[in-house]
């Protein structure tokens, strides 16, 4: 026996990249109101997904090959859920060049869990199922098209195989049928000329919006009743329509309207009473209440509160046509005029270009009153609702006092205010905070004070201020803070109902506390002795507020072992908390039936995939119900243990060293060390097989016999580079001083960003490594201080003096610390190969970083690489698969050359000359 299980690990193979693309992810995961169905898609990194649809008492599973974005119906009598266009098929119609309005859409799939018919529709724009109180599909369907049936356990073949209809038309001119229909009584209502429809969250109320013909604007603005089989004609005119709307229940129906031709259109707000069958309008151009030349904006939201009194709209500065300009484009001068009067600088002011013209301010149409209060404004630009939407009271928030300090400050401050819904009076509640929010119904306001390090709540019926923390012997506050700015808070849990108690974490418990300070407070968890962390883990999406009389859901981590469990705890009884579940795996991923006491969830290591798991809420009983990669026992795989030493500074540090499951200890292994800031509690985490964004894969390189170090850094504020050295060459030489089977003489560094940066500063300090790659490096302190941040605008500044550069003070002040933190200015030091990769559409390290220490290096006539790609930024995107293989396969023959021995590929020998980009790659 114990040959036979020695032969199968012996037989196993190494991960290639070629096996990335079938390695699968699960998203999306859901279980039924009713819990009775799973749905989950396996998806894979590069082809053709399926949904998988679970049936719990029957322990089998349906598979519906290209289907997405499920949603059960509130019965849990059927799923709907979108079909994908196969990936062979829109290859071949873009290697065709067929214009992007030709290329098919998505289908709908709709799957009837009682008697497992499927039914399919081609072509579907969207699809609506009310979360309640209803069963009926709502959909609109591009026409003409066919409706294609099937009723087999495993649906495969016959999904989207049409192919799409390649006459010359465009998306202007396609036409629409609004499908209504019950898929388990199978009754159908079909209308024509469809433009838009919307459906009531709890209701069977549809409305939509028709065209009369194609040769009129004209438009009927109808409601549809379908257990009353009746249709609403509720206006009909040639308007342009906008944001229809229903209260939940759908007695109520809001939307914004313009009878404008012109492009530039100004719009009405709509109301109508379905009881009543009443329509009013109820703001336009012409509003008193709004202000001048202002109007409804089809750029914001139209809802109405939970409770259904107040219809919520924004509202913008009328929009004026754009004049027809006399002058030629190039008798136009094209500039960007920066100035020290700016509030915000011209990089962040043009990322902000087209969410400032389509900006919109907060107002409200009291139904019962019939009136509109304006509620944001330019002097308070937002304003935030609570008690779903309900609350009498609101919150202003104005941080143009602070806009210019926020260049080079990491704490955005902010002024807040009171609004009172019924007048839109605003009252100054207090300045100069950074998170300040209300509680739930609206009782309290309560904030972090980052001069004291405390949590206060104001009573808002009497501005009482209460001090809630200051005397409790605990910090409620990062502990481990290591960055020149001042400590974040750990957070609230949230409130109980009724806003009676609110529950703060520290770094390890949920405390109770009185917002009025007349109770004493409580320590709920107490895990700090065996310091395990306890989170609440909310199970009921549909409420804002953590019950107090019942069984909640706490997670629960442990700091020293790395183990994760649930737990159950009442409130009020916290001393009966029962561990539920724990063990020496990552969860995630929780989620309840809405109407049943069964939940889905995940554990995860790095050998255990996070397949889908269904329990009762007691994790009394388990049933894993996904396997999703089979595949990966075929393969040598990761396995992890905990390394300790202490640094060169004298921090105590840990790390992950990742070995193969065929691990000979006879055997010298050479060593990749990867490494950012902190990654020891992430030991059980499931790290996927997949082409590279910007840093190595785990699996892919100890399946292809390497080890792979990661160590944790501890930092001080002035000394980065000194830092990362203290912390990683005490690791590997802890390494390498105990442990035989590593070949000291082939290790290699490998990170991105923040660690491109670690590993260009330490090349310039020791030549331990044999090979070395990184990813977007900051290489000039000096010049990176003063640049931008292309990806938001933001300057670079408060990175370098409060956050993760840690520097702690300005260029000037501090010029020999940005100096020798600098590798550029220790470039002659380098004897170490390196592989930069440094991408010219970087949005958060400016690529010529990467350039300057190149050009540095390629004058010193060090070994020396950079890559481009051409567009991208920071990290590779996911959906540039071409890319990721090609750095991945770059990567690993850079490290296989120098770390094993490998002969070069062509590229490191010879380069890839400009003259031969797109048709030599150099392998």
């Amino acid at each position: 026996m114990f040959f036979f299980a020695f032969s199968l690990i012996a037989q196993k193979k190494s991960l290639k990249i070629a096996d990335f693309a079938g390695w699968n992810r699960i998203e999306n995961r859901l279980i039924s109101p009713n819990g009775k169905f799973v749905a989950f898609e396996i998806n894979k990194q590069k082809g053709d997904g399926m949904l998988i649809i679970y049936n719990v008492e029957q322990q089998k599973s349906e598979t519906v090959k290209y289907g997405y974005n499920a949603s059960f119906s509130p019965n849990s009598d059927y799923i709907a859920f979108s079909l994908k266009t196969p990936e062979d098929t829109l290859r071949k119609l873009k290697l065709a060049k067929t214009k992007k309005e030709l290329m098919p859409k998505d289908g709908l799939g709709v799957f009837n869990l009682l008697n497992r018919k499927l039914t399919q529709f081609e072509s579907v724009n969207k699809f609506q199922i009310p979360e309640e109180q209803s069963n009926w599909l709502t959909f609109l369907k591009r026409v003409p098209d066919a409706i294609k049936d099937s009723s087999t356990s495993e649906i495969n073949d016959k999904t989207n195989k049409k192919q799409p209809n390649t006459a010359k038309s465009t998306r202007k001119n396609e036409k629409y049928q609004l499908i209504v229909w019950e898929p388990v009584k199978d009754i159908r209502y079909t209308f024509n000329s469809v433009d838009t429809f919307t459906i009531a969250k709890k209701g069977t109320e549809i409305a939509y919006i028709a065209r009369e013909n194609d040769s009129t604007r004209l438009k009927s603005l109808i409601l549809f009743h379908p257990l009353k089989h009746l249709s609403d004609t509720v206006l009909k005119d040639s308007l342009t329509f906008k944001r229809l709307t229903f209260d939940e229940p759908g007695k109520q129906v809001a939307y914004l309207a313009s009878a404008d031709t012109a492009s530039a259109k100004n719009y009405a707000l709509y109301y109508y009473n379905i009881t009543k069958r009443q329509l009013l309008k109820v703001a336009d151009t012409l509003t008193n209440a709004l202000p001048a030349s202002w109007a409804p904006s089809e750029n914001g939201e139209v809802v109405f509160s939970k409770d259904g009194s107040k219809l919520f709209f924004c509202t913008a500065p009328k929009v004026k046509p754009e004049l027809n300009d006399s002058l030629l484009a190039e008798e136009m001068p094209k500039l960007d005029l920066w100035s020290h009067t700016d509030e915000i600088i011209q990089p962040q002011q043009l990322k902000q270009l087209n969410q400032k013209k389509k900006q919109t301010f907060l107002a409200v149409y009291r139904i019962n009153e019939k009136k509109c209060v304006q509620l944001a404004d330019t002097a308070i630009e937002s304003v935030r609702l609570y008690n779903y939407k309900n609350a009498e009271i609101a919150l202003g928030v104005d941080n143009r006092a602070y806009l210019k300090s926020s260049v080079w400050s990491s704490r955005s401050l902010n002024d807040y205010y009171l609004v009172d819904l019924k007048t839109g009076h605003r009252s100054p509640l207090i300045t100069a905070k950074n998170n300040l929010d209300i509680s739930p119904t609206g009782k309290y306001a309560f904030y972090f004070d980052y001069k004291d390090n405390n949590y206060y709540s104001i009573e808002l019926k009497n501005n009482k201020l209460t001090q809630l923390t200051a005397g409790v012997s605990v910090r409620f506050y990062d502990e481990n803070h290591d960055t020149p700015n001042d400590p974040a808070p750990y957070g609230i849990a949230g409130w109980t109902e009724n806003d009676k108690y609110i529950l703060i974490y520290d770094r390890f418990d949920i405390w109770k506390f009185d917002p009025t300070g007349k109770e004493m407070e409580l320590n709920l968890t107490n895990g700090r002795a065996k310091r395990t962390r306890y989170r609440y883990e909310s199970l009921d999406k549909d409420i804002n507020h953590i019950p107090i009389s019942k069984e909640i859901l706490l997670s629960a981590f442990n700091e020293k072992t790395n183990a994760e469990g649930y737990y159950s705890m009442q409130i009020l009884k916290p001393d009966n908390k029962q561990m539920l579940v724990e063990g020496d795996f990552m969860l995630a991923q929780v989620q309840k039936a809405k109407y049943a006491d069964l939940l889905i969830w995940s554990t995860q290591t790095v050998t255990e995939f996070p397949d889908v798991k269904l329990s009762d809420v007691k994790f009394s009983t388990t049933t894993t119900i996904s396997k999703a990669n089979p595949q990966q026992q075929q393969y040598i795989w990761p396995t992890v243990e905990m390394v300790y030493w202490n640094s060169f500074a004298g921090d105590s540090l840990r790390g992950l060293l990742y070995k193969p499951d065929n691990f000979d200890p006879k055997r010298k292994y050479p060593m990749v060390v990867y490494f950012y800031e902190k990654s020891s509690e992430t030991a059980n985490r499931y790290n996927y097989p997949q082409p590279s964004r910007s840093i190595i894969s785990i699996p892919f390189y100890v399946s292809n016999e390497y080890l792979v170090f990661v160590p944790d850094i501890a930092y001080s504020t002035g000394f980065p580079g000194q830092n990362a050295y203290d912390a990683i060459v005490s690791g590997v030489r802890k390494l390498t001083d105990n442990l035989s089977f590593i070949d000291e003489k082939h290790i290699g560094l490998q990170g991105q960003s923040w660690g491109g940066y670690q590993i260009a500063y330490l090349v310039t300090r020791t030549n331990m490594f044999a090979a070395a790659m990184a990813g977007a490096p900051v290489s000039n302190m000096t010049s990176a201080y003063g640049g931008i941040r292309w990806g938001t605008g933001m300057s670079r500044m408060f990175q370098y003096e409060e956050t993760q550069s840690r520097i702690g003070g300005t260029l000037w002040d501090k010029p020999l610390h940005y100096i020798e933190n600098s590798p550029l200015f220790m470039a002659p030091n380098v004897k170490t190969p390196l592989l930069i990769m440094s991408n010219d559409n970087d949005g958060a390290v400016p690529w010529y970083q990467g350039i300057e220490f190149f050009m540095a290096l390629y004058r010193l006539q060090k070994p020396v690489w950079l890559i481009n790609y051409n567009g991208m930024d920071h990290n590779i995107e996911n959906k540039y698969w071409a890319n990721r293989v090609d750095l991945s396969t770059r990567m690993f023959g850079f490290f296989n050359h120098y770390l094993k021995g490998t002969p070069a590929p062509e590229w490191m020998i010879k380069g890839i000359p400009a003259i031969e980009k797109g048709k030599t790659l150099g392998y």
